[in-house]
C-alpha cells in the first residue's frame, strides 16, 4: 500500500504475511443503478459469519477506496449466502448452490445487476 503524505515522501507498506486463509472480492456492476454500483450493499453469510460491505466512491481527504468489496472468510471453504442491495432499490440473492455453481471463492468475481 502507498501513502500519498501531501508535503513529505510517500510512505509504502508491504503485505509480508503467509496466505492461511480464504476470501472473495465483488466487483459489482450496475445495469439499473449507476455504472460504478456506488451505494450498493452486500451481506455475505459463510459458516458463522456475517459480514456487511457498502461500495464507497470515497470516504476521506484526497483519497479513494476500492470499488470491488473484500470478504475475508477465515477458514471457510464455502459462501452459504449473499444478498445485494443495489442502488435502483432491487436486491439480488444468491444460496449456497447457486454461488457454488456460478462463482467460487479466493477470487474476484464480477457481478452485473439483472435487468428487470
Amino acid at each position: 500500500m502507498a501513502i500519498n503524505n501531501q508535503t513529505n515522501v510517500p510512505t509504502l507498506y508491504f503485505n509480508e504475511l503467509g496466505k492461511d486463509g480464504n476470501w472473495v472480492a465483488l466487483k459489482l456492476v450496475g445495469s439499473q443503478s449507476n455504472r460504478s454500483a456506488v451505494g450498493a450493499r452486500v451481506r455475505l453469510r459463510a459458516g458463522d459469519k456475517t459480514m456487511t460491505r457498502q461500495v464507497e466512491a470515497g470516504s476521506g481527504f484526497s483519497s479513494q477506496a476500492m470499488l470491488p468489496v473484500h470478504f475475508g472468510l477465515g477458514q471457510n471453504r464455502a459462501i452459504d449466502e449473499v444478498e445485494i442491495t443495489w442502488p435502483s432499490g432491487q436486491v439480488q440473492n444468491y444460496n449456497r448452490d447457486e454461488w457454488a455453481a456460478a462463482f467460487g471463492i479466493n477470487q474476484l468475481v464480477r457481478i452485473v445487476e439483472e435487468a428487470r
